[in-house]
């Protein structure tokens, strides 16, 4: 269900939820007699708000998470990117051919980020090899250059910045692989059965007043737990992490994939 896209997942929600909600309602009506509910009309009323105040809570805690979570994801790639490219610059005044090489082994590692590494964290929620290895390669190159070169202040800030690159990409590997805990995705979905369950016992006194009012509710349950499950998906939910950072730093015609310059 994780997988899903977010409409389809929403409407699979919001039909299982209206079908639970009408099958309570229907026990509802079946098993306790319309005097009860009737007598009880307050005190399940009570326990609406109470279950309701919790849902609500909860919900907003996940949301909230979750939402600095995709932030943060956001983030690391825009300091990935960053670092890129001042390595990208920093590499082009060190004089040929160490230019051009820490140049293309940074392109060589954006497309892979691109082209490999994204795709794999929405599919899989795992890192690419080849992008690790292009992280490695992006390294190798760099150290080849002779001491002449290291001695440049340029070549100090772009090995500084190829460090901050691999930090940067274990903090977005990170958000991918950490999603909502099993046991509070299971909460919340308990949570939301019996906020739903209590609400089909109320007794409204207007039967079609009842039927809008359980629908509406079970329709915002449903909405609720969509989200809550696509947000703990940063690279391919509801809202998804853009890799726009990545394509401005170095030349954009360099990074479509399948090309090699």
């Amino acid at each position: 269900m994780v997988g899903l896209p977010t409409i389809v997942l929403f409407l699979g929600l919001m039909a299982l939820g209206l079908l639970v909600a009408a099958l309570l309602s229907w026990l509802a009506t079946r098993a306790i007699e319309d005097d009860v509910r009737t007598r009880t009309s307050t005190s399940v009323t009570t326990v609406v708000g109470v279950v309701a105040g919790i849902y609500a809570v909860l919900v907003a805690f996940v949301i909230v998470n979750e939402w600095q979570t995709f932030n943060d994801a956001q983030s690391q790639i825009s300091t990935e990117s960053a670092a890129l490219t001042t390595t990208y610059y920093d590499a082009g005044v060190l004089g040929h051919p160490y230019d051009t090489r820490i140049q293309q082994a940074v392109i060589d590692y954006d497309r892979s980020v691109l082209c490999a590494e994204l795709p794999s964290l929405a599919d899989h929620h795992a890192p690419a090899l080849a992008t690790r290895l292009a992280l490695q390669h992006l390294y190798a190159v760099t150290a080849e250059a002779p001491a002449s070169v290291q001695a440049s202040p340029f070549y100090g800030d772009a090995v500084t910045q190829i460090a901050a690159v691999a930090s940067a990409r274990r903090a977005r590997i990170n958000a991918a692989a950490t999603p909502i805990p099993s046991l509070l995705l299971v909460v919340i979905l308990v949570t939301s059965l019996a906020l739903v369950g209590v609400a089909s016992v109320l007794d409204t006194k207007h039967r079609r007043w009842h039927l809008i009012l359980t629908t509406a509710l079970t329709i915002l349950v449903s909405l609720n737990l969509a989200l809550v499950i696509t947000l703990s998906r940063p690279f391919d939910g509801a809202a998804t992490v853009s890799d726009a950072p990545l394509r401005e730093g170095v030349p954009a015609a360099l990074l479509r994939c399948g090309s090699r310059s």
